[in-house]
């Protein structure tokens, strides 16, 4: 039977006003998932150290940048900390002067128990100063703190912001890149 109003056969059985699906049938949008930045964190140094002690942390003192709550920096401690688990990426940038020692900076867990990387450069390379740079990946449980110590042997100079060869004194930056791979969730 065709309904000559409507231009179409009504053989169907379609209810007035229903429309049947078009053929082929048209594929629904994609539903777009929420979209979430990584927790990140950038501390910096501006201020210039004279002979920071072996051992030492390096007293970071302000935060630059920070991405959602997932860290967090206490300058009393000098420390990051975690308050998520999570996988994160630490990279950090010390500009120094030693006159003996070979400069080498370690990035500890705050209780100095567990070491995640050690950067350093030749004695040679310190007297006139020098950038010490380094990187570091790991799998950290929620409330775990890190900071960046002087693990030369002797004390170091950390010489103002400014001084070649570089515009700032020393730099931490904390990026999540993960999530805690035991909990089963996936990255973000």
């Amino acid at each position: 039977m065709i309904d000559a109003s409507l231009g179409r056969a009504s053989c169907c059985g379609f209810p007035p006003g229903m429309q049947p699906m078009p053929f082929p049938p048209r594929p629904n949008p994609p539903v777009p998932l929420p979209r979430t930045e990584p927790d990140a964190i950038q501390i910096r140094l501006a201020t210039a150290q004279t002979a920071l002690a072996n051992g030492a942390a390096i007293p970071l003192s302000g935060v630059v940048r920070q991405i959602g709550s997932g860290l967090t920096y206490d300058t009393a401690n000098r420390a990051v900390s975690v308050n998520e688990a999570g996988v994160y990426q630490f990279a950090w940038h010390v500009l120094v002067q030693a006159a003996a020692a070979a400069p080498v900076i370690a990035l500890q867990s705050l209780d100095g128990q567990t070491v995640l990387g050690y950067s350093g450069i030749p004695a040679s390379a310190a007297g006139s100063g020098a950038v010490v740079s380094g990187s570091a990946v790991a799998d950290l449980p929620a409330g775990s703190a890190w900071v960046l110590v002087n693990a030369s042997g002797e004390a170091i100079d950390i010489p103002v912001a400014g001084t070649a060869p570089a515009a700032f004194a020393a730099s931490l930056t904390v990026t999540q890149v993960g999530s805690d791979s035991r909990s089963g969730i996936a990255p973000r």
